[in-house]
């Protein structure tokens, strides 16, 4: 299996499924509202593109499409600005600690 298989395979659950991306933008929104003091800002900005997310999902499944081609471009760089917010958040929580 290659990288984009697995990257694609993680996409499932939330393909035609715009509240469960709702959720997760929820989840990080509360998240860095709890974080806030801490670097949470990014954690917002990590929600807000779980937001965009499921809006697109939400549009794309009322309007019941078929092919997905905006997925190869969507849900790559939903991971990747994802995973950056996380990463940031983390190094500047671990880097709070320390001082």
């Amino acid at each position: 299996m290659s990288l984009l298989d697995w990257l694609y395979t993680l996409a499932h659950p939330f393909v035609w499924h715009p509240g469960r991306a709702l959720i997760v933008g929820l989840a990080l929104g509360l998240l860095a509202f709890g974080f806030r003091d801490r670097g949470g800002r990014r954690l917002f900005l990590a929600a807000a593109a779980w937001g965009v997310f499921a809006l697109l999902e939400f549009i794309a499944w009322r309007e019941r499409a078929d092919i997905r081609v905006d997925l190869l471009v969507t849900w790559p760089a939903l991971c990747l600005v994802t995973g950056a917010c996380v990463v940031a958040w983390m190094y500047r929580l671990v880097k709070q600690s320390e001082t």
